[in-house]
């Protein structure tokens, strides 16, 4: 796998207004063994075994082994979270890169599978039979009352963690993502930063998800979703008429305001960056700026500190202070990606 590069997936999805990309996460664990903060490295060593075995089509990456920036290069292509950058062990990631297993995060085998052109229904078959192919290798915790069991009670049950990453630019401007967020929470269902649990929305991204999986099937979860996800999309689309509609020109003026910034921009934050590239996107949804302007998935994450320092590494260049030589680094990639001042 090409550490530095935008994963497969992502640099090959068609750019559509409010809905990003899917992903569907499945939690097991190995029955008699202790959950991941209390297991031995001994005890997982037959359960690796059969992993190297069972998943050698995929790319086997040991933690171990890599420097603190290609841990968190993962983490900026969501092939692993933040917490399992801390003490995970090894991961499993297929060619391009829209599956991958993490082995002791949380739990024992963490199986996603992540798509920007797939449904949910359609994500949730390729991790099922990922999993099918694992289980028939090894013996899953599982409870005939309760389902699988899981290190946090919030994922016994089914194990299953879907969700939605969605643009929501309108709502988030109109001050009314809150209250948006408010009604989910009363549903079992969240909306959090780009990076799941603990992070926060950048570029008015965020992540819609299920909190609970205990008594609830599979279809279930997936159903409720898709129906949450529906009436957000509908919702951020009636704030952009409005935005179109009463407030033009507000609108025009933020847009090509954050176009002009990123054309020419010779150093800018992540966070700036970030919301000038929402802007701009949403420029392009509104019919302002031509579609090809930006390809916005892909630059949220290039534009990130690990894609940033692996493009300073690359081109070797002398710096003083990496804070601002990547402040400089990312001004530059905007200005090439946005057709700008070099």
């Amino acid at each position: 796998m090409a550490m530095g590069k935008i994963s497969p997936w992502v640099s090959q999805a068609k750019e559509i207004p409010v809905e990003m990309s899917s992903r569907i996460r499945l939690a097991r664990n190995v029955r008699e063994l202790p959950f991941p903060h209390l297991v031995e490295d001994d005890e997982m060593s037959g359960v690796i075994e059969t992993l190297n075995d069972t998943l050698d089509d995929f790319n086997r990456i040991d933690l171990e082994e890599l420097k603190f920036e290609d841990k968190a290069l993962l983490v900026e292509k969501h092939l692993i979270s933040p917490l399992f950058t801390k003490r995970g062990r090894l991961s499993y990631i297929n060619g391009d890169e829209s599956v991958s297993i993490m082995v002791n995060e949380e739990d024992h085998i963490r199986i996603q599978a992540m798509g920007a052109e797939l449904s949910l229904d359609e994500l949730y078959e390729n991790a099922s039979s990922l999993d099918d192919r694992l289980e028939s290798r090894l013996d899953y915790a599982f409870d005939d009352k309760y389902g699988f069991l899981t290190a946090c009670p919030t994922n016994i049950g089914t194990g299953l963690r879907a969700s939605v990453m969605l643009h929501l630019p309108a709502l988030s401007l109109g001050n009314r993502i809150q209250r948006v967020s408010n009604n989910l929470n009363r549903f079992g269902f969240t909306l959090r930063g780009i990076y799941g649990e603990g992070s926060v929305p950048l570029g008015h991204i965020y992540q819609l998800s299920n909190q609970l999986t205990l008594g609830q099937s599979e279809e279930d979860i997936i159903k409720s979703l898709n129906e949450l996800k529906a009436r957000i999309i509908e919702e951020e689309i009636e704030m952009r008429s409005i935005m179109h509609n009463e407030h033009l020109i507000k609108a025009k003026d933020s847009i090509f305001r954050s176009y002009g910034i990123l054309k020419h921009a010779y150093t800018i934050s992540l966070k700036e960056a970030a919301n000038h590239l929402s802007n701009i996107k949403l420029g392009v949804d509104l019919g302002f700026l031509p579609e090809n302007t930006i390809r916005f998935q892909e630059l949220v994450q290039l534009i990130q500190p690990a894609f940033i320092k692996m493009r300073l590494n690359s081109l070797d260049k002398e710096y003083v202070s990496l804070e601002r030589a990547v402040a400089e680094e990312r001004a530059t990639l905007l200005r090439e990606h946005i057709g700008g001042t070099i």
